[in-house]
């Protein structure tokens, strides 16, 4: 069965290598708009102990016992996630006490619950060390005062990582701050990496929507490539960028071939 993909705008521009510049307002509000498309998750709202990321049984979690009765959509949004396949708690990212019946307790000294900039990257970073490090060495973290940067979740989201909306597009995304102003737009390997990854993605969606679960070769031959696109991207390595990006498109196009055969 097919799958709806991205629109016909969105492939014109990063297959033909459309100047983002021309378009630049426009663009922007459309990289924006597929955020928060990314923050609302296709998947129908469930229980957290009732979806596939709890097959094994219910986790007793005092953060999901009281969220599901206060803000069931998030809960809902959480539990599709990649960090909630891997049981990963609320409490590891945002602190607090998640065994307390008490919100008081619950919400103790170390409870972040709506991190900035600063404070989203140490939660990241306290798991993902290798990334973290790579990206507050690039240039997607300047040093200087009042200068707006990215952040984990501006670009992975919060609760839904792992499980973007289809209409989200990384490409596009990128485009809302290169190409406009200050910024020249990506060479055309890197946004043809971007589509990659965004067709990668929507693949392996099919793959599983259609009932299929992957193969351990298609799980490996994925992580490989994502890994290597994480290292150019998290680094902002451009140079760098120009040389690997070239092997890795020959072993995505490889990978999507044995997706479409496991379909």
């Amino acid at each position: 069965m097919k799958r709806a993909r991205p629109s016909p705008v969105i492939s014109l521009l990063f297959r033909n290598h459309i100047s983002v510049t021309k378009t630049g307002q426009i663009l922007r509000l459309f990289a924006f708009g597929l955020l928060a498309g990314a923050v609302l998750s296709d998947s129908p709202a469930q229980p957290l102990a009732s979806s596939p990321a709890y097959a094994g049984g219910p986790i007793k979690d005092g953060c999901v016992d009281c969220h599901q009765k206060t803000t069931a959509d998030l809960v809902a949004l959480f539990s599709h996630s990649t960090h909630a396949k891997s049981r990963v708690s609320c409490a590891k990212c945002h602190g607090g006490d998640a065994a307390a019946e008490a919100k008081e307790k619950a919400h103790d000294s170390t409870l972040v619950a709506k991190p900035n900039a600063n404070e989203a990257l140490k939660m990241c970073g306290f798991c993902h060390v290798q990334q973290s490090a790579a990206f507050k060495d690039s240039r997607h973290f300047p040093e200087r005062a009042n200068v707006a940067r990215l952040d984990c979740i501006k670009c992975h989201g919060a609760h839904t990582i792992g499980n973007q909306a289809r209409s989200f597009n990384l490409g596009l995304f990128c485009a809302g701050c290169h190409g406009l102003e200050y910024l020249p737009e990506l060479p055309e390997r890197f946004q043809q990496m971007l589509v990659l990854s965004d067709d990668i993605r929507l693949s392996m969606r099919d793959l599983t929507d259609d009932g299929r679960e992957p193969s351990q070769e298609v799980v490996n031959q994925r992580r490989e490539v994502r890994r290597r696109i994480a290292e150019i991207v998290h680094a902002a390595d451009l140079k760098g960028g120009l040389e690997k990006i070239p092997e890795i498109l020959k072993l995505g196009d490889q990978l999507k071939v044995t997706i479409e055969k496991a379909r």
